[in-house]
């Protein structure tokens, strides 16, 4: 006469009658996973598309994100009657780490796998989702930072590839955005409007920097223009960066400008204490030198405006790719 099996369909409950214990111990039970979820999202929609949902954001990601992240994210029931386990017609590529269930009564119980891929109605409620789910982090980006934090640091890297993939919420990813800076604290993260409400009155672009590592970028000779006049640079450790920024373009009408790239608009330095400024006719002489000794190796050699403590740095032409992205290219053997 024991209640053995407890787990029940929750999401047909109403939000309010359902404790937190019961949600984790749902999602656990859905997942295998030991920790509770940073979040749960309890929908119940009704209207052109009926549907309920109950969607949850782990704590933390797979040690195989774009691969484990991927499986058996959303069940697909029908007025209780499952369907699928792993529906991926369901949620974006950029936000498949989310897990859960969805219940819909516009579904004919007999219907295939194969129909459901094409069907009007999940896209419809694939959109409705997406935007709850955003809705969800732009609330915690807003009124809980650390918690924002957590996540954006677990699921970044799947997260951003949503700028070049959907492209109806391109404006609200960015706006998720966040970045270490030359300005913060290593584990401290920055928005681009903060970035650019600390933007200096004459300063027209937002300057940013790609690299494997932080220690990497803090040694970057083409960082010390900036440090110098202490005009802020964000730092892109993350390889999907190299394929996702160049997407931005620019934000509230500010390009986003590479300081590894040569057209960038830099005033003159000030020459270092501990050297002498050279000549015309002697930096025009060494200049013709290294052309002469570097040949094809390289496509210009300038007289640089943004050198402080350094000799000499390497920039990228206006068509170049970025240095990380070289990396890349030559790690696929391009």
């Amino acid at each position: 006469e024991e209640e053995v099996n407890k787990v029940t369909a929750i999401w047909h409950r109403k939000k309010e009658d359902v404790k937190e214990e019961e949600y984790n111990e749902f999602y656990k039970y859905l997942t295998n996973d030991y920790n509770p979820p940073l979040g749960t999202l309890h929908l119940s929609i009704e209207g052109n598309i009926n549907f309920k949902a109950l969607l949850f954001i782990p704590e933390k990601a797979p040690m195989m994100l774009f691969k484990d992240a991927a499986e058996s994210n959303l069940h697909l029931y029908s007025s209780k009657i499952f369907i699928q386990d792993d529906c991926k017609e369901l949620l974006p590529d950029y936000l498949m780490f989310v897990k859960g269930v969805v219940d819909t009564e516009d579904l004919p119980l007999n219907i295939s796998r194969e129909v459901t891929q094409s069907s009007p109605l999940m896209a419809k409620i694939k959109s409705v989702i997406s935007g709850k789910i955003l809705s969800l982090l732009e609330e915690w980006a807003d009124l809980n930072k650390p918690k924002y934090e957590k996540f954006f640091k677990e699921f970044s890297s799947l997260f951003k590839i949503g700028l070049n993939s959907d492209y109806s919420n391109k404006d609200r990813i960015i706006e998720l955005l966040r970045f270490q800076s030359s300005l913060l604290e290593k584990d401290e993260l920055t928005s681009l409007k903060d970035y650019v409400s600390r933007m200096k009155e004459d300063q027209k672009e937002i300057y940013y920097v790609m690299s494997s590592h932080r220690d990497l970028i803090e040694r970057n000779p083409n960082l010390e223009y900036f440090k110098k006049r202490n005009i802020e640079v964000l730092y892109m450790t993350d390889p999907v960066d190299v394929f996702t920024i160049p997407y931005i373009f620019e934000y509230d009408k500010k390009p986003l400008k590479s300081i590894d790239k040569a057209d960038i608009e830099l005033e003159e330095t000030t020459t270092a204490e501990t050297s002498e400024p050279m000549s015309k006719d002697i930096t025009e002489t060494l200049i013709k030198l290294f052309k002469e000794v570097l040949g094809d190796k390289v496509e210009d050699v300038k007289e640089s405006k943004r050198l402080v403590n350094s000799a000499v740095t390497l920039v990228v032409g206006k068509q170049g790719l970025d240095p990380q992205m070289e990396k890349m290219m030559q790690l696929m053997d391009k």
